[in-house]
């Protein structure tokens, strides 16, 4: 598998992930949104802006999740020989809801909204790794056509 598949791959799972993790928050922002839209007073792009922040949100998170720990991870378990879609599911899962709980609820001190900022992270975390295994790292583990270098070439 090339670099470009592999990035390739990084961006599904980070969209994917984030379409995953957000859906429920982006629900409630789409009616905020569209009715900042049609009542005239606002911008289209400021109701836009609102409907699309959630995945914005989750996208920018995903992506810093893929790279400060998801690459690490996938070089560590390569060299394991331990790679499997519970690995990466597992701990994207868990970095990706604990981290942003912990930041929530001990920096910002916000309490109960920690659950909730924590559970999309869950969620967003979560199917990120399932999807980097699914589309980019499954394909390389089942044929064996990948070295080292070519993780971090």
């Amino acid at each position: 598998m090339t670099r470009m598949a592999s990035l390739i791959g990084g961006i599904k799972a980070v969209a994917l992930g984030s379409l995953t993790g957000t859906s429920l928050m982006t629900l409630v922002t789409l009616f905020t949104g569209l009715g900042m839209i049609t009542s005239g007073g606002e911008s289209v792009f400021g109701g836009l802006l609102v409907i699309l922040l959630p995945f914005l949100i989750g996208a920018a998170g995903g992506a810093a999740g893929l790279v400060l720990v998801g690459l690490p991870l996938t070089w560590w378990l390569r060299r394991k020989r331990a790679e499997s879609n519970r690995a990466y599911t597992l701990t994207g899962a868990v970095t990706g809801g604990g981290l942003p709980f912990l930041y929530t609820f001990v920096a910002l001190q916000f309490g109960l909204a920690a659950f909730v900022v924590g559970f999309f992270g869950l969620l967003t975390g979560g199917a990120t790794g399932h999807f980097w295994w699914r589309f980019a790292r499954r394909p390389v583990v089942e044929t064996g056509e990948e070295q080292m270098a070519e993780v971090f070439g």
